[in-house]
This record gives C-alpha cells, structure tokens and sequence, in this order.
C-alpha cells in the first residue's frame, strides 16, 4: 500500500494529476512505466552472446 501511495504522491508532484485522474487509470501499467530504467533494459542476443563469451 506504502508503495501505491509514494507512487500516487509522485504522479501528483511531477504530472500535476488530480486524484481522480490517477483513479481511472491501470495502475500496473503505470507502475511499469513509472519505474523504468536504463539498467533494466533488455541486452541484445549478441550482446548476451559476448558477455557470454566473455567468461569462457
């Protein structure tokens, strides 16, 4: 619940959101977004395949 209300808190400062916008929204596809970060982002088969190799 800490998590839904810091989320809802930082919606309302940085997007200027009124509670009722944030209520009709899915909150796990916001969440997802909200969330995203560089060092999350997917490696490409090849670059997996050379970290891969790398260790050999």
């Amino acid at each position: 619940m800490l998590e839904l209300q810091l989320f809802e808190k930082d919606v309302i400062q940085n997007l200027h959101w009124d509670l009722s916008t944030i209520g009709e929204q899915e909150y796990e596809e916001l969440l997802d977004v909200m969330s995203a970060n560089p060092d999350n982002k997917m490696m490409s088969a090849e670059d997996l395949a050379a970290q891969w190799n790398s260790l050999i």
